[in-house]
């Protein structure tokens, strides 16, 4: 009988790849750049503190597409995800009034997956997995002049899915997970404008961890029905903290931001997966990502009712070679970024950005997985219509 069947059951679900940094359609086009932004509704979510500044209503909604296109290299043959279009979404509004400012972000921080070809190399170790994670932000804000601080709380609801086949020696079955959960964490953010064409900002996110519960539901022979009956599962994930310094600098029609991006990766050191039923082992994975540094930036050129925007970012992967697996074939992450903004009405802008991302080739050394290299690339396409009074 074999009983290591469950070992890897869990896998890594989610990495450095499926932190969403395309959070709203200006930042994205400026590559992810936001934290020193105070025009803009998006603040909401980059950088709340920038909001206190008197200035009236403030709403955007954005939607962004991505469709990435993975592939994994062995001795054997190539094999390339069945990825299909994912929409984030996003929404941003708040209320400024004097030095006060209050409001909420929804989005989506963490989302993204994998879908491998049910009978490739590698469906022992992972068919799909996807993990999505919706936040809710909401914030108070206070101007004491140049400086402006902001604290808040952030609702998390995850849900996360797994599927991979199971070697019964002469013959295969599957397992398909099914959790969902809940987590909570605190923001703080702070807004330093000393010129008028001079502002920093400085943001931090806790972490927050989400209990995930649900189904586990099995195909397996009759004469591992004992170990591998359907029932229930129950998981924990750890999202991580980040803590995000950013710039910017205007001169006439230009604008340049910056932000230096720090992911407390290093919270996720093991993934356990436990069974309702004793006689199925507990599914055990063991992590041990490192903390990452993002940089992203881009500038803006405004004509009278345009703005044209430009940038990039760079994003190493968390994940050593020695834990790159099929279920997180994680890698570092280089993109271009473009994006305009047409304001239609006194009131109201339409924006749209494009990206262009490359999905740096690696090889994982893991003694658990089967040998292989994995990389590709990613196109995102996004829109968002914004609502500011106030603005001029």
């Amino acid at each position: 009988m074999k009983t290591m069947i469950f070992v890897l059951l869990s896998s890594s679900a989610y990495a450095g790849g499926l932190a969403v940094g395309e959070q709203n359609a200006v930042s994205a086009a400026t590559g992810g750049a936001g934290a020193a932004r105070d025009d803009d509704a998006g603040a909401a979510w980059h950088n709340p503190a920038a909001l206190a500044d008197g200035g009236d209503w403030r709403v955007g909604l954005s939607l962004a597409f991505a469709h990435p296109s993975l592939e994994a290299r062995t001795n054997d043959g190539a094999w390339s995800t069945e990825s299909k279009w994912s929409t984030p979404p996003h929404l941003d509004a708040s209320y400024a009034r004097d030095r006060w400012a209050a409001g909420i972000a929804l989005g989506v921080p963490f989302g993204g997956g994998v879908a491998w070809p049910a009978t490739w190399p590698g469906a022992t170790q992972a068919v799909s997995s996807e993990l999505i994670v919706l936040r809710a932000a909401p914030f108070f804000a206070y101007s004491f002049g140049d400086l402006r601080v902001a604290a808040g709380v952030h609702y998390d609801r995850g849900r996360l899915q797994i599927e991979r086949n199971l070697d019964f020696i002469d013959t295969q079955g599957d397992v398909r997970l099914d959790l969902a959960g809940n987590g909570f964490g605190g923001d703080a953010s702070l807004y330093y404008a000393p010129r008028a064409d001079l502002g920093v900002g400085l943001a931090y996110r806790s972490r927050s961890t989400i209990s995930f519960d649900g189904n586990a539901n099995f195909t397996a022979p009759d004469a591992f029905s004992e170990k591998t009956p359907d029932q229930t599962a129950h998981t924990t994930m750890t999202m991580p903290d980040q803590l995000v310094l950013g710039g910017r600098w205007r001169s006439g029609a230009v604008t340049a931001v910056a932000d230096l991006e720090y992911t407390l990766w290093s919270v996720n050191e093991q993934t356990v997966v436990d069974f309702a039923n004793d006689a199925t082992p507990n599914a055990i994975q063991d992590n041990h990502w490192h903390d990452t540094l993002a940089v992203r930036a881009g500038a803006e050129y405004r004509l009278e009712s345009i703005a044209l925007r430009g940038g990039g970012y760079f994003d190493p992967s968390p994940v050593p070679a020695e834990h790159l697996t099929p279920s997180s074939p994680d890698s570092t992450r280089i993109a271009a970024t473009a994006g305009v903004s047409w304001r239609f009405a006194r009131a109201w802008s339409a924006d749209m950005f494009g990206e262009h991302m490359w999905l740096l080739r690696r090889d994982t050394t893991s003694v658990d997985t089967m040998p292989a290299s994995y990389g590709g690339t990613a196109i995102v396409v996004g829109a968002g219509v914004r609502w500011m009074p106030a603005a001029h």
